[in-house]
């Protein structure tokens, strides 16, 4: 009995949340400051790995190195359900006007990660 109530909360919630994503996302700027942060976030998945693998890089933070060296997949999918757990906070506890701002200030950090990675690759930095 408890379980199920439990359950039913949860589904609730998890409605509540998807319609106030898709209801924010009718903005074409924050529907477009989303796919940054996304595409950001994807990105410099890809490039760490890339760099990675080159075995000339090694990961810079401290507590996502030991878990990219055992379990690389699963740190991934870790990192990019932690990015879509904050974008999804963002749309659905940031008042406007803040939440562009703040998707604004997330999608720019998110773009300059694989800026960066990819730079490094290169030999430019």
């Amino acid at each position: 009995m408890v379980m199920s109530m439990a359950r039913g909360r949860l589904q609730a919630w998890l409605v509540v949340t998807m319609e106030r994503v898709v209801r924010a996302l009718g903005d074409r700027r924050l529907r477009l400051l989303s796919t940054a942060f996304i595409v950001g976030q994807v990105c410099d998945a890809v490039t760490t790995q890339v760099a990675l693998a080159s075995g000339r890089f090694a990961e810079a933070n401290p507590l996502f190195a030991p878990a990219l060296g055992t379990h690389p997949v699963v740190a991934m999918v870790l990192k990019l359900g932690l990015a879509f757990t904050v974008l999804v906070a963002a749309i659905t506890r940031v008042a406007e006007p803040r939440r562009r701002m703040v998707l604004l200030v997330l999608a720019f950090i998110s773009l300059e990660a694989p800026t960066s990675n990819a730079l490094h690759i290169l030999g430019v930095l």
